[in-house]
């Protein structure tokens, strides 16, 4: 993939304004610009300069729509359902969600002329993000037992400790991070499931059982996969907690039997800025690059 570094969805909503907006200053500045992470649906996110191509694309949203079905029908034989539609410098962002398995989180770019035309026949997307998209669900289907043991562990986490994660909304409508679940999300950098990339255009309606089974045979290099670990604390203005993430980081780095990857562990404060997404602040509590927690 061609951005090589996603250390949590807020970054990645920061290229995503520095690729389709042209700056990191959003247009508009609000005396309180932040939010809840439990009130964030990502409907308030913006991307610099797309005020005016914001409306027209909603004014056509049904051609959005349709345009952004029909291209991943034809490139990738996948059938997504459209979750937000965001203006930019040149055009509107669709982010989408595919519809089945294996399940993945993506955009793609509809450009806007400058006599206000949508024109889907132009949709384009950064080279190699869908493809990585879709590797990152197939990992997800290979590895799904180990990922199961990873969702008991948060979710136990959860009920034990005043931290929370994000809102289904806010990764669905701001976010193309592949695999994707309110706790963490999975990125593809290698080329190791290529094959299985292939073999799932040819056939979308391969079984995981099949992509499981092939596996078995296959090395999983850690260096080619990052889970992101991403919580937030439940209260209002309270301070990332140390003892809490400190307790996080040791028993991931401890637990055993989980997918191999380099793993990102972090823990913000209670608060999203709302038109820009971004979680991670100074007083953000974090370990990764370069000091990943490896599973081999």
């Amino acid at each position: 993939m061609i951005i090589t570094i996603k250390i949590g969805m807020s970054i990645f909503a920061l290229l995503s304004i520095l690729l389709f907006g042209g700056c990191s200053l959003l247009e508009k500045k609000e005396e309180n610009p932040y939010v809840r992470v439990q009130d964030y649906t990502g409907k308030e996110f913006r991307l610099a300069n797309g005020d005016k191509n914001d409306k027209i694309a909603e004014a056509n949203r049904e051609k959005v729509i349709s345009g952004t079905e029909a291209f991943f029908l034809e490139k990738y034989k996948t059938k997504v359902k459209v979750n937000n539609i965001v203006g930019n410098k040149d055009g509107a962002t669709v982010y989408v969600e595919s519809i089945g398995e294996p399940h993945f989180h993506t955009f793609v770019v509809i450009p806007i002329d400058t006599q206000e035309n949508v024109r889907p026949e132009g949709i384009w997307t950064q080279e190699g993000e869908v493809e990585g998209d879709i590797e990152s669900g197939i990992y997800a289907l290979i590895h799904e037992e180990k990922l199961n043991k990873l969702n008991n562990y948060l979710n136990e986490f959860i009920k034990k400790h005043p931290v929370v994660g994000r809102r289904e909304e806010t990764f669905k409508n701001t976010s193309s991070t592949g695999y994707t679940t309110p706790y963490y999300y999975i990125i593809n950098f290698g080329d190791s499931l290529n094959s299985y990339r292939d073999q799932y255009l040819r056939n979308p309606e391969t079984k995981k059982e099949v992509y499981h089974k092939q596996s078995q045979s296959l090395t999983f290099n850690p260096e080619d996969y990052r889970i992101v670990i991403e919580l937030f604390m439940k209260e209002e203005n309270k301070e990332p907690d140390q003892k809490i993430f400190d307790e996080l980081e040791a028993d991931i780095e401890k637990m055993d039997g989980l997918p191999p990857g380099l793993y990102t562990v972090i823990l913000n404060d209670n608060y999203i800025q709302k038109e820009n997404g971004h979680s991670q602040k100074d007083n953000t509590l974090m370990r990764g690059i370069p000091d990943y927690i490896i599973k081999k």
